[in-house]
């Protein structure tokens, strides 16, 4: 009878397991990061930008 062994997988999976949490580690590092910067430099409150809510609204239509 011939028995199928994945030891190969079983002592890979601690290796893989931690290459899983690096990559979303630094996919959610470059999530919040972004979300971080596009709020502190978002265009609209800029000084040379600045449109009336109801101007807004309308150009909305």
């Amino acid at each position: 009878m011939n028995r199928k062994s994945y030891s190969t997988f079983g002592a890979l999976h601690p290796f893989l397991f931690m290459v899983m949490v690096y990559f979303i580690s630094v996919a959610l590092a470059l999530f919040v990061c972004t979300t971080i910067y596009n709020s502190l430099h978002n265009t609209e409150t800029m000084a040379g930008t600045d449109v009336p809510k109801a101007e807004r609204l309308t150009a909305l239509k």
